[in-house]
């Protein structure tokens, strides 16, 4: 049975064929935990299981969910029973984002990500080319795609790498990298097939060859192929695009980007499927071996009370309701003392 999650602010949530769930702790030691049964997509609809088309649609999938697992964090990461009305059974909070607001962020966060990694780096390769002072010109997409993209993905890359650098100076989101490292020791044991216990999770790499990090690792080079193909296959069905001015051509292939990152994503979801299948495969460890370097820079060891709540978080996916839930767990303090 295939698993996986995503690192949330103080907590894990994590993900199962039959069920999801997000377990976070509380500033009180204790763990609240939110389960709820889940059917993909891409099971419910059978053209949307079709290769390619199940990645892109798998991704907004899992960004929806994950953005929504990261409100449910911010809140009960924080939670402060003094503050809070609370009611047993439930996480008390009622600070819960609208739906306008969880549109307008969700909105904003698609739109630095288009500008800084699709539209900045594209932009900057056409006129770090002019600084440069070639004596043929600024270099052009259209009469160059091929190095022009692998200009272009370098770039993004280096916006990409700058931007974890930078985020991880922060405590919280330092924590966030732990709590990233104690999901893939997590999975690890599950798919090892070990009893969930702190001391066997423990035992595991950081690493794991599904990470989101490492599809994003596949997308920024599978991108660089896709966009030179693009623009090698435009210029050739139309041959006045060459006469456009340089915004409405720019404008043309920037869009042209955009529209085809479902596409790209696609592929990079077979790619990854691919890759988890086959960890050991001499060709899967190059082709997975840009994801583990950018998961260094992703991922932290993680200490036992963060695998605990990993921990948490699959075993409530993995028996999952058939209805939502939220319990709340007791601190391993608690816990001691209510059995002494």
């Amino acid at each position: 049975m295939m698993v996986g999650g995503q690192a949330l602010i103080e907590g894990v949530m994590m993900r199962s064929p039959h069920g999801v769930a997000m377990a976070v702790r509380r500033p009180d030691g204790s763990i609240v935990v939110r389960s709820q049964p889940y059917l993909p997509i891409t099971a419910r609809h059978k053209w949307l299981g079709l290769p390619v088309i199940r990645g892109a649609v798998t991704l907004i999938e899992m960004l929806l969910l994950g953005f929504r697992a990261l409100e449910f964090s911010a809140v009960e990461s924080t939670y402060d029973p003094q503050k809070t009305e609370s009611h047993e059974g439930t996480s008390g909070n009622s600070s819960q984002p609208s739906k306008k607001e969880f549109i307008f962020s969700l909105l904003m966060g698609f739109g630095l990500a288009v500008v800084l990694f699709i539209v900045l780096p594209n932009l900057a390769t056409h006129f770090s080319s002019l600084l440069v002072g070639s004596s043929r010109g600024a270099l052009l997409e259209e009469k160059s795609p091929i190095l022009y993209n692998i200009i272009s993905g370098v770039i993004r890359i280096l916006i990409f790498v700058l931007y974890v650098v930078l985020i991880s100076r922060l405590p919280e989101v330092r924590r966030m990298f732990q709590y990233h490292g104690s999901e893939h020791k997590t999975v690890s044991a599950y798919e090892a097939g070990l009893p969930l216990t702190v001391e066997n999770a423990r035992q595991f790499s950081t690493f794991h060859p599904r990470c989101g990090t490492t599809f994003i690792a596949i997308v920024l080079i599978v991108a660089v192929i896709v966009f030179a193909v693009f623009a090698r296959f435009l210029t050739a069905i139309w041959p006045g695009f060459a006469d456009l001015s340089f915004p409405a051509k720019k404008a043309i292939l920037i869009l042209g980007h955009i529209l085809l990152m479902p596409v790209v994503a696609g592929v990079c979801f077979e790619l990854l499927r691919l890759g988890g299948r086959f960890p050991q495969n001499p060709l899967m460890k190059v082709f997975l071996a840009p994801g583990y370097w950018f998961q260094r820079l992703t991922t932290a060891e993680p200490d036992d009370s963060m695998l605990e709540v990993a921990i948490c978080a699959l075993e409530h996916a993995l028996a999952v309701a058939e209805e939502e839930r939220t319990v709340v767990v007791p601190s391993a303090l608690e816990a001691l003392e209510a059995t002494g």
